[in-house]
């Protein structure tokens, strides 16, 4: 396994540099200067390109790309163009926000999407099957953001069962902490429910009619154990692929679901720095969060050979 593991980083290198290059060329051309934003309305042209030059923005893209690339090896992100503050040190104070959001986003939707597809399996071609399918095609098609402002109106403001906005972190209240992680979870993984019932139902229908769950049956385990412990193991590869594809979804999506709970986090982190054209910033944020997708996928390459011994 550890050879595994080491084969499986050293070949993610060039997907990483890949990452990167693309990253960087992508906010490059992006419209909008830089120089101009941080000088300011009225700047003249001479303001302009001094900053231009202070920032290092006149050099070939080659070379900011290899020397931005060299410091970020190092854990050096540079310094924000507004603020003036470290990259590394926002991301640190704003990424262990988000990563408590996408973790309640996918306890939701692995709690609600595995009771639904295998009620939804067990129940196959009837009007409750048919019901529950309906529920996840709406639930996939709702936008989060929509859905997060239901959530707000009914249960924040007339209900008054969850707070409305803001997060306060789970070191300094943890009570607190979870009530206001409550809704935008919800918000965030009511989607990712709805693709983990709807991929676990067809996989779990040919598990339930398959040899060897029949002889289980024959033998006279109780129906519970033959779904929920041998019909879910042998879905267990499906379900990982799914997991690990709704973790990178839910890392994008929270650029969203931060603004609408008004949520201090990575996403809104980036949404303010592309509004204010700091490239350095959105290239430090939109980099961890690729680093963070090609690590969940070196973890789900991992628990496939764990769960399923043929592919080892």
């Amino acid at each position: 396994m550890g050879r595994l593991l080491v084969s499986r980083l050293v070949s993610l290198v060039p997907t990483l540099i890949l990452a990167t290059f693309g990253v960087f060329l992508l906010v490059h051309l992006a419209p909008g200067d830089p120089a101009v934003a941080l000088a300011g309305d009225g700047a003249s042209r001479e303001q302009v390109q001094r900053i231009r030059e202070q920032e290092g923005l006149d050099r070939p893209l080659v070379i900011q790309y290899v020397d931005w690339v060299s410091h970020a090896a190092r854990g050096d992100l540079g310094t924000s163009i507004t603020t003036r503050s470290s990259i590394s040190d926002a991301i640190r104070q704003t990424l262990p926000v988000t990563l408590q959001l996408v973790a309640g986003a996918m306890v939701v939707a692995l709690v609600l999407g595995i009771l639904a597809g295998v009620a939804s399996a067990r129940r196959a071609n009837t009007t409750a099957d048919a019901a529950i399918s309906s529920a996840a095609a709406m639930g996939a098609a709702v936008p989060s953001f929509w859905l997060g402002l239901v959530l707000v109106s009914v249960f924040a403001l007339q209900l008054g069962w969850f707070p409305a906005t803001g997060y306060v972190g789970l070191g300094t209240d943890p009570g607190l902490a979870v009530r206001q992680l409550v809704l935008p979870s919800i918000a965030l993984g009511i989607a990712g429910a709805a693709e983990v019932a709807r991929q676990l139902r067809a996989v779990m229908i040919d598990q339930l009619s398959s040899d060897h769950v029949r002889t289980l049956r024959a033998k006279g385990l109780p129906a519970r154990r033959v779904v929920w412990v041998h019909a879910l193991k042998g879905s267990a590869v499906p379900l990982i692929t799914v997991i690990g594809l709704q973790v990178s979804r839910f890392l994008g999506a929270t650029v969203v679901v931060e603004a609408v709970f008004g949520i201090s986090g990575i996403g809104s982190l980036v949404t303010i720095a592309a509004r204010n054209r700091d490239y350095p910033m959105v290239e430090g944020v939109v980099v961890v969060l690729a680093v963070l997708v090609i690590a969940t996928n070196v973890v789900v390459d991992v628990c496939y050979r764990l769960v399923d011994p043929r592919i080892r």
